[in-house]
């Protein structure tokens, strides 16, 4: 039985890798809860087991403020589980104010942090072979923005491309870079991994972060 004293973390969004975030946040002790708009699709990715620790599924839209009000009490830390959504990014970061949570966890994209010279946002190296480069950064950009004006605690984890390979790598810690690329491909359970280390302890709040799986 999970300590009642334990965090408690809302997860806004259970696709890949809020899946993964779920087993994670599980695997720490955390008091976990779910905000999705199928539970049947839900229990489909989680199955039963994960689905009978859960401490509450909510049933909503996280750009529905009532939803989020509802979701967020009693939640210490709430992590998404999508990205480059403007309107989402805006309305958690207003819920996570009003109900006093302590931080909000997003997930933008690997373009957003700078390069190695401190100076040059990442996405510049990529726009001559990904034409698409600047578009992906601004769509991240704003929601960042979103989450900024609002004034909490925040961290911002900037992966590349993202897939399972069925297992979290060793040195995933070491892995991690503040404000600065680290690959272009990190896994769901090494990006679970990051987010709720993030999410759990204060080593990275206000940062923006990447990771890369070996």
């Amino acid at each position: 039985m999970t300590d009642p004293a334990s965090p408690h973390v809302l997860i806004a969004g259970v696709g890949g890798l809020g899946a993964h975030m779920v087993d994670e946040a599980l695997s720490r002790g955390a008091r976990v809860s779910v905000l999705v708009r199928d539970e049947g699709r839900l229990l489909a990715r989680i199955g039963t087991d994960t689905m009978a620790r859960l401490e509450s599924v909510i049933i909503g839209d996280a750009t529905d403020p009532e939803a989020l009000d509802l979701a967020l009490r009693g939640v210490d830390v709430v992590l998404s589980g999508n990205g480059a959504h403007r309107t989402m990014a805006r309305e958690l970061a207003a819920a996570c104010r009003r109900n006093g949570a302590k931080k909000l966890c997003w997930p933008a994209g690997g373009t957003n942090v700078m390069s190695e010279d401190g100076v040059t946002p990442a996405y510049v190296q990529f726009v001559s072979q990904w034409p698409a480069a600047e578009a992906v950064y601004r769509a991240h950009q704003a929601c960042i923005d979103a989450i900024r004006d609002e004034g909490i605690n925040y961290v911002i984890f900037c992966p590349g491309r993202m897939a399972s390979i069925g297992h979290l790598s060793a040195e995933v810690r070491g892995a991690i870079r503040v404000n600065r690329p680290a690959g272009m491909f990190v896994s769901y359970e090494d990006a679970a991994w990051v987010m709720l280390e993030a999410a759990l302890t204060d080593a990275y709040d206000r940062e923006l972060i990447s990771a890369a799986t070996a």
